[in-house]
């Protein structure tokens, strides 16, 4: 466990805390969703001090854990001190990492195997209370059961004496991750990258896969449960709400949600039953949050935000952070979907589908590649003249800009194998593509226009016509003569092309303007969208 991960749980936590949210009486299921949401949509009675907070509004109180004024503060904090250089078992207590809701979290040297560990030990407020001390427990044997290099492991559990006619605490040791916990780029105003985020995931996931085949489900998943050491690697943290899936106990009490709002699947604040499809749904709000540097959902309360998760439409990351990967932003989405079959049926899928989104080398087109398929719709284009007369130029044009924006071809670049893209990897807009289209083709376009205003329309229908095979001849000529008296502009639009054999990603002066490039097309394996 990470000095930061132990810090966050002193805050019990700003960002999406474990919290526990009493609705007016409701029997549970959708009855339960539907109270939650009249209750989000009214102020809440004594909101002000209400013991829910998110999103920054102040620190989470776990219901019968956290001092509720300045007295049981200081004494919380005496507790925490009093540790500090003892000795419990063969665990030698150095310094405290943070304060929980529940205990606090230390650095401890194990004199047994000569390590850092991070020694978690309930506070002594609540020792001897039975079912705090059965969470506290089923928080260690959760985690021990599970053999993943991206879960947090768990060496020993055992009673640290009070002392001084107090009751013995319950206290467990476990890995000590040289790092932070990705709450803390949150909390530094930063984001993750997507290649970064992408990765990570996959970590995520396999540590969640290893829980699932051990029949357990964490239930909060979040930012600062997630640990990340300074190697880059990351473990999973804190399973103090994780439930055996052949566990039909009620570990919360009728009428009351446990969990954290921002990051709660919709199924889990019914209280319906859930699966580790629940834990998907966290991990796709996470990793929103970790990339787009805000919640999916945010409000003024918890219940406010639960609410959002069970009536809101699933958010588009790229509406928010514009350069994520489209793969990548599907998947995060598929993990939101309200519905727990629209999501990934199982970690494997959902690893699976991480791999297939990895950036895939970029092999940009060269010139001469360009000017064959330049050459190629050149012809057609011809044909369409010669079909239709001078509106077929017009309909050229329109199939230039709609098959760069929808397909990211004309049949020019699909022969040669070639796409346009935007600079981020999909496909650019019909705005984008009507920009390169004309300033890719702005010297054809300024002869028309110099044509239509100063000899008029039927003059500019008549050498249109011209490009017709039979009389090329009299086209050329045209064209000739006004290149000829034009060699300013006659270089400036070569250079507009050649420009991309010089640039270090071949980008013509159009692609600049129009935030595009033209790659060389892989076949490869899409990411399907929910259905």
């Amino acid at each position: 466990m990470s000095d930061e991960e132990a810090h966050s749980e002193s805050e019990t936590e700003a960002h999406a805390s474990e919290v526990v949210v009493r609705p007016r009486a409701v029997a549970g299921g959708h009855d339960r969703g539907a109270a939650l949401a009249e209750a989000a949509a009214a102020p809440l009675a004594g909101a002000a001090a209400s013991p829910l907070h998110v999103a920054g509004a102040g620190p989470a109180r776990v219901a019968g854990a956290v001092p509720s004024d300045d007295e049981e503060a200081a004494d919380a904090d005496a507790d925490a001190e009093r540790w500090i250089g003892a000795r419990v078992d063969h665990f030698d207590i150095e310094r405290p990492l943070g304060r929980g809701g529940m205990g606090v979290v230390y650095l401890a040297r194990d004199l047994s195997l000569d390590r850092a560990v991070a020694l978690k030990v309930l506070r002594s407020a609540l020792a001897g209370k039975v079912k705090l001390e059965d969470r506290f427990t089923r928080e260690a044997r959760a985690q021990a059961l599970l053999r993943s290099p991206y879960v947090v492991h768990i060496y020993y559990i055992g009673h640290a004496e009070g002392g001084e006619g107090r009751k013995a605490s319950l206290y467990f040791a476990m890995e000590h991750v040289d790092g932070e916990s990705l709450e803390a780029p949150l909390e530094r105003k930063q984001t993750l990258d997507a290649e970064t985020a992408r990765r990570l995931m996959i970590e995520v996931a396999e540590g969640l896969r290893a829980g699932r085949e051990a029949g357990i489900i964490h239930r909060d998943i979040k930012p600062s449960n997630i640990l990340r050491g300074k190697d880059g690697h990351v473990k999973i943290a804190d399973f103090g709400l994780a439930k055996p899936v052949s566990d039909n106990t009620k570990i919360t009490e009728m009428g009351m949600l446990v969990g954290s709002p921002l990051y709660m699947a919709p199924e889990q604040a019914r209280g319906d039953d859930i699966d580790h499809r629940a834990d998907m749904y966290s991990l796709g709000c996470t990793f929103f949050h970790l990339v787009a540097g805000a919640p999916p959902y945010d409000g003024p309360s918890g219940l406010a935000v639960v609410a959002k998760h069970m009536t809101l439409a699933v958010p588009r990351l790229r509406e928010r952070a514009a350069k994520t990967p489209r793969p990548l932003a599907v998947i995060i989405e598929r993990l939101m979907a309200k519905e727990p079959g629209h999501r990934f049926a199982d970690y494997d899928d959902l690893i699976a589908a991480l791999e297939r989104a990895a950036p895939k080398a970029v092999a940009r087109a060269g010139l001469s590649t360009r000017a064959a398929a330049a050459a190629i719709d050149g012809v057609v284009a011809a044909t369409w003249i010669a079909l239709v007369g001078a509106p077929g130029l017009f309909v050229h044009l329109l199939y230039v800009i709609v098959g760069d924006a929808y397909f990211g071809q004309t049949i020019g670049k699909y022969l040669m194998r070639i796409e346009v893209k935007s600079i981020d990897g999909g496909r650019i807009s019909i705005v984008q593509s009507a920009a390169r289209t004309v300033v890719a083709m702005w010297l054809p376009l300024l002869v028309g226009m110099v044509i239509l205003l100063t000899q008029g329309r039927a003059h500019l229908a008549q050498v249109i016509d011209r490009m017709q095979p039979g009389e090329l001849s009299d086209f050329k000529s045209v064209v000739v003569a006004f290149v000829v008296s034009n060699v300013l502009l006659s270089v400036l639009y070569a250079t507009g092309f050649a420009f991309a054999a010089f640039h270090p990603q071949k980008r013509a002066i159009h692609d600049l303007l129009g935030g595009s490039e033209v790659v060389y097309r892989f076949d490869d394996e899409d990411t399907a969208r929910p259905g």
